[in-house]
């Protein structure tokens, strides 16, 4: 009888290795654990919607950045390391970020500051023609809230000068509600001489302390 030829078919097995008859112990490959991802934080110094630019320090305990220049930027990750050197952040970082954010933060206030004469309750002349600069302002911004607050000059007692700056404060007021501004959104207040525009010496009547300051937000 003819032998006809056999096909061996070998089988394999990964990891397990036979030999012999013996008792077989499979050998496993443990895949290293991925390491963990680290959150990054982004920190950019915007500036206030007047302009201004503050200053903001980022700092833990490898070390810390400094920004003070408008849309500067710096990373920071793990405690272990320091945060990144402050740099520009790129336009189209700052628009995909914080356009939605800019859009919507509330405008600057318009500020208005109306002069009066000496020891009276009446407006300068340059002081009288603002006053249709803010009538406007408060139409076009719709405001809901307007803050008059009166001044004095340092001559003079501090109950006379809180009396006076008061009086000029609701005086403005006046003005304001005659042309239609809603009293509910103006907030009077007085300070007599107890905040100069213009630092001087007790009893020098300054012109320029004598003021209503008019805040429109």
């Amino acid at each position: 009888m003819k032998n006809k030829p056999m096909m061996m078919v070998a089988l394999a097995l990964p990891f397990v290795f036979f030999t012999g008859c013996a008792p077989v112990k499979p050998v496993v490959q443990v895949e290293p654990p991925s390491p963990k991802t680290v959150p990054v934080h982004t920190v950019v110094l915007a500036p206030d919607p007047d302009g201004r630019i503050g200053k903001a320090e980022i700092a833990n305990a490898a070390g810390k950045a400094l920004l003070e220049k408008p849309f500067e930027m710096t990373k920071v990750s793990q405690p272990s390391l320091p945060p990144l050197v402050p740099s520009p952040a790129p336009a189209e970082y700052v628009k995909a970020t914080f356009d939605e954010a800019l859009s919507v933060e509330p405008s600057a206030a318009d500020k208005f500051i109306l002069f009066f004469e000496s020891g009276k309750l009446k407006l300068d002349d340059k002081s009288q023609k603002t006053l249709p600069e803010i009538l406007e302002t408060i139409k076009r911004r719709n405001p809901v809230a307007i803050s008059v607050s009166g001044h004095a000059d340092a001559a003079g007692s501090v109950q006379v000068n809180n009396k006076i700056s008061l009086q000029r404060a609701e005086l403005v007021r006046d003005l304001l509600l005659k042309n239609g501004v809603d009293s509910k959104i103006i907030l009077v207040s007085s300070h007599g001489k107890g905040n100069l525009l213009v630092p001087t010496p007790e009893g020098v009547a300054e012109a320029r302390n004598r003021r209503v300051e008019v805040v429109v937000r």
